[in-house]
């Protein structure tokens, strides 16, 4: 007796959809040796000052593959790209190199430190340049300052002390008011930072006094 062959139904081809290539995202910094957000300057100064938050910012950065970048570039492209005034482009390619666990905190290139200490002053940006820079005497804290550049209602730069590099940023706010913003760099240790910070803080106190 023939056996019957059973007839094998042919399983119907079914038609799996392509799934789509996810999209390059932009992550937030690993907390290495870093902090995210940035502590050393506010989400709301740094604004205020650049049109865009850190989180703006670090987006600009990751999609520029920063990392990859030495820092110099780095802060030119912000600068000149994306319109981030020259102090702050330095700044927060700084805190970028610090979020991705490549710096130290208030490191800079070569192993040394720099500090950096901002106030809003209630006048003018030409009358704050002004003030600064002719009545050095009367708010600087001790020390040897010999000038080597100065762009009237910009910048404001030279040496300070022993091998240290000083140098202020001048910026309308609007309103009667302005800022200053000065770095101070070539520090050899972290306690130098926290030295300077606490002296300069004191002087743009006087300065404020000096200006009302």
């Amino acid at each position: 007796m023939a056996a019957k062959a059973k007839a094998k139904k042919a399983s119907p081809k079914v038609k799996v959809a392509a799934k789509a290539k996810p999209k390059p995202v932009a992550r937030t910094p690993a907390k290495t040796d870093g902090e995210w957000p940035p502590t050393s300057i506010s989400e709301a100064k740094v604004k205020e000052a650049t049109g865009r938050g850190w989180m703006g910012w670090f987006v600009i950065l990751n999609l520029m593959e920063a990392t990859s970048i030495p820092h110099k570039e780095v802060a030119k492209r912000l600068k000149e790209q994306h319109g981030a005034p020259s102090w702050w482009a330095q700044m927060i390619a700084v805190e970028y190199e610090r979020a991705r666990g490549g710096r130290k905190k208030n490191e800079r290139a070569g192993g040394t430190y720099a500090v950096n200490v901002t106030k809003v002053m209630p006048v003018s940006l030409s009358k704050l340049f002004a003030a600064v820079t002719s009545k050095r005497k009367d708010w600087f804290p001790p020390g040897a300052f010999e000038e080597t550049s100065k762009t009237k209602d910009k910048y404001w730069r030279g040496k300070w002390k022993s091998g240290r590099k000083l140098e202020f940023g001048f910026y309308a706010k609007g309103d009667g008011k302005a800022q200053i913003a000065l770095e101070i760099g070539k520090l050899p240790s972290p306690v130098e930072v926290e030295q300077e910070r606490a002296a300069w803080k004191k002087a743009m106190e006087k300065l404020s006094v000096l200006l009302t």
